[in-house]
């Protein structure tokens, strides 16, 4: 607990309310009826996690009714998850524009590796979420203007973490959360959050990782410019073998 309460963001109920654009007595009432989990300071307060406020958010209806296609349920999931970046306005749009284009960069790299229905199914709905856990980081670093500290830069990079806590926390998710937990791991063992290697880490999260760092250099951003498609795909190259799987490089080039 101690690790939690020094990198996740908590509310009290109030400030839970207005971050999910819900009333406060919609927030009392899940609480007093046990559905939100909260923390209580030593005057009896409460304090809600940032993590658990999303997940909860899921088991009391927010998300869609389950059917029996699997498919279409993953999806339906984790599009409305994703309609938590509009809270962030204009940097909340850039999320989901980017995170659309890597989830369908990661499906056609997945097929063209002849990968099978479970693990392309997987690769598009992890790009889809794979930067998620960033809502669990505080608004206020996520919207800064200027250059973040150390501090603050190592509080974004938590959010893979935060990403992969938040999936396990929603049981139509679950299957995915190691994958997006792992899209900034390098091969060389150099990445984060927890510096895997090679082997250690998944295939689906080495795809997505080479089609997020391609589409943040392709994409625009207000707080930088794009830069041209064959210049993004000389860096990925020069990363290959190290940060990149050199057989999934090869073939991304291929299909980009």
């Amino acid at each position: 607990m101690k690790e939690r309460l020094e990198t996740d963001v908590y509310f009290t109920p109030r400030e839970a309310a207005m971050h999910m654009n819900l009333s406060l007595s919609a927030i009392k009432n899940y609480i007093y009826a046990n559905k939100l989990k909260t923390l209580k300071t030593p005057g009896g307060h409460h304090r809600i996690s940032k993590i658990e406020l999303l997940a909860t958010m899921g088991e009391v209806g927010v998300f869609p009714v389950k059917t029996e296609d699997h498919s279409r349920d993953m999806e339906a999931y984790c599009m409305t998850l994703m309609n938590v970046y509009k809270l962030l306005g204009e940097l909340g749009d850039f999320f989901i524009s980017h995170s659309l284009r890597v989830s369908e960069a990661s499906y056609k790299l997945s097929k063209a590796l002849g990968l099978g229905r479970k693990d392309i199914l997987q690769a598009k709905m992890a790009g889809l979420v794979h930067d998620i856990g960033h809502m669990a980081i505080d608004r206020r670093i996520l919207l800064k203007p200027g250059a973040l500290t150390a501090q603050e830069y190592e509080l974004i990079k938590l959010h893979p973490a935060r990403g992969e806590e938040l999936l396990n926390s929603i049981k139509e998710l679950k299957e995915i959360a190691d994958i997006v937990g792992q899209h900034h791991e390098r091969i060389d063992g150099t990445g984060y959050p927890r510096g895997l290697k090679g082997k250690d880490i998944k295939k689906i999260a080495k795809i997505i990782s080479i089609a997020e760092v391609y589409d943040s250099m392709v994409s625009d951003h207000f707080y930088k410019k794009p830069v041209f498609r064959e210049m993004a795909i000389s860096e990925i190259m020069e990363e290959r073998g190290m940060q990149f799987d050199p057989e999934l490089v090869d073939i991304f080039v291929q299909t980009i």
